[in-house]
C-alpha cells in the first residue's frame, strides 16, 4: 500500500472511531462533519477503484486522497459530479449527496444565522447514515468486481480484529488528539 493511501486509510478508520464516540455523546453537529468527511472520503476511493478497473491497473491518483496546501482543491460536490460522470452513482444518489451537502453547509456555516435548530440537524444525522450505507454499498461492489477480476488495489487477507483497526486508527487521531 502507498504511503498516501496509507496514511488516507488511517484517516477514514479514526473518521469511523469518532464518529462512534460523537454517537454516543449524541453530538448531531460533530456527527454530520464526520459522516461528510467519510462520505468523501468513501467516494474517492471508489474513483480510484472505478480508474483501476477500466485501465486494468493498480495506480492510485494521489491527487484524491491527499491535499497539501499548495495542491489544487477537489471540492465534495467535484467528487460527486465525477462519480456521476464515470457512473460510480446514479442520479437519484447524485441528487441526495447534493441536498445533503447543502443542509449540512447550512448547519455548519449558517446555524446561527438561519431558521434551522438542533432537530434539524438531528434528522440530517440520519439523512447522511442512509446516504453513506447507499456509498459504502457501491464501493464494496467495485471491491468486489476488482477482486473478482484480480485487477486493482483490492485483496482479500484475514479478517482485521476490532484492536487491529483502532490501533491503525489511532496512528491519525493520538497526533491530532487535545
Amino acid at each position: 500500500m502507498s504511503e498516501v493511501l496509507d496514511k488516507f486509510m488511517q484517516g477514514m478508520s479514526a473518521a469511523v472511531l469518532l464518529l462512534n464516540r460523537a454517537i454516543e455523546r449524541q453530538s448531531a453537529l460533530e456527527c454530520i462533519v464526520l459522516q461528510a468527511n467519510l462520505i468523501d472520503g468513501s467516494l474517492r476511493i471508489g474513483l480510484i477503484l472505478k480508474t483501476q478497473l477500466d485501465s486494468r491497473s493498480s495506480a492510485i491518483d494521489d491527487s484524491l486522497l491527499q491535499q497539501r496546501d499548495s495542491d489544487p482543491k477537489i471540492p465534495e460536490k467535484e467528487i460527486y459530479k465525477r462519480c456521476l460522470q464515470v457512473g460510480i452513482v446514479d442520479k437519484s444518489l447524485f441528487d441526495e449527496l447534493s441536498a445533503a451537502y447543502n443542509k449540512r453547509n447550512k448547519c455548519i456555516h449558517r446555524y446561527l444565522l438561519s431558521d434551522i435548530d438542533y432537530d434539524y440537524a438531528t434528522e440530517l444525522v440520519f439523512e447522511l447514515a442512509a446516504i453513506r450505507d447507499r456509498v459504502d454499498a457501491v464501493v464494496e461492489q467495485l471491491e468486489n468486481q476488482q477482486t473478482e477480476l484480480g485487477v486493482g488495489m483490492t485483496r482479500t487477507g484475514p479478517t482485521l480484529s476490532k484492536e487491529f483497526l483502532k490501533d491503525y486508527a489511532s496512528k491519525k487521531e493520538k497526533r491530532h488528539n487535545l
